[in-house]
This record gives structure tokens, C-alpha cells and sequence, in this order.
């Protein structure tokens, strides 16, 4: 009964994780790993530890990616860090503040980014509309990442400890 509860908190953790991989103020993919690799040290998992060791190493390419894609793709679109700071001033309000719910996620972000590239260059409106267009193409980009590979981690971990 005990090891079950364990291993559910772990399970939960990873679950968490998910969560993380959308919203700014939780690490998804690192807490949902820090969760794979803690259950196998504490011998709650019977993943081998090759398998953690690539999950590491995507964990680790996700955290990279989080800070160079969203970057990249606003750079790409005409964009400025103005767009990138109100993507993230966007997506804290829109999850905050917002009473529908995940529609938020999409549309303060992209307001955060279009009122960011403005702030920057108050003529060029089609540039900030494309720059902020950036801006939501890469978060969700890297949100998606982070979504497939917290999935797949508890998914394995479910599979092969708990089923």
C-alpha cells in the first residue's frame, strides 16, 4: 500500500510537470524528470537507467530550447525583446487574471507581445503584428515539446512501475 502511494506521487509530480510545460512559473520538464530520476534513486522505478539518461538529455535540450526558440522564431518574425518580455507579462495575466479559462494562454500573450513590439516601434503596426505572431509560434512550439516529453516520462514510468 505504501509503495503504491509512493509511487502515485511520483506519478502526480510528473503530472504536474505537464502543467509546468505550459504555464511560466513551474519547471515542466525538470521537475517532471527531477520526479522520473528520484523514484529510480530511491528504487520506486524499474526504468533502466539508460532510459533516464535520455530523458535527462531531452530535458536538457528542452530547457535550452525554452529560452532559444521563442527568441529565435519573435527574431525571425521582425521582432524585438519587447515582444518577448510581453509574450511573458501576456501569459502571466492570461493565467492569472482571465476568467475563460485556456483561451487566455493564446490570446494575452500574443496581446502582451503585440503591445510589447508597439511599445518598441508605435509605426510599424504589421511588424509588431508579425513579431508578436512570432512570439506565440515559439512558446507554443517549446510548450509543445515540453507537453510530449513530460507526457512520455510519466507515460513509461506508468507503464513499467505502475501497471
Amino acid at each position: 500500500m505504501e509503495e503504491t502511494f509512493i509511487k502515485s506521487l511520483f506519478a502526480v509530480v510528473m503530472l504536474v510537470g505537464v502543467a509546468g510545460s505550459i504555464l511560466p512559473v513551474l519547471p515542466g520538464a525538470p521537475l517532471a524528470f527531477g520526479s522520473l530520476l528520484l523514484a529510480k534513486i530511491l528504487n520506486f522505478s524499474e526504468i533502466s537507467w539508460w532510459v533516464v539518461g535520455i530523458f535527462g538529455f531531452l530535458t536538457i535540450v528542452g530547457v535550452v530550447l525554452d529560452y532559444v526558440v521563442p527568441v529565435a522564431t519573435t527574431k525571425k518574425m521582425g521582432g524585438s525583446k519587447y515582444g518577448v518580455y510581453g509574450l511573458i507579462i501576456g501569459l502571466i495575466i492570461g493565467i492569472i487574471f482571465s476568467p475563460f479559462g485556456f483561451v487566455s494562454i493564446i490570446i494575452a500573450p500574443f496581446l502582451g507581445a503585440l503591445i510589447g513590439e508597439l511599445i518598441y516601434d508605435r509605426q510599424n503596426y504589421k511588424r509588431a503584428v508579425k513579431a508578436a505572431a512570432g512570439s506565440i509560434i515559439g512558446y507554443f512550439l517549446t510548450s509543445g515539446y515540453g507537453i510530449v516529453l513530460c507526457l512520455s516520462m510519466l507515460v513509461v514510468f506508468l507503464v513499467k512501475d505502475v501497471f
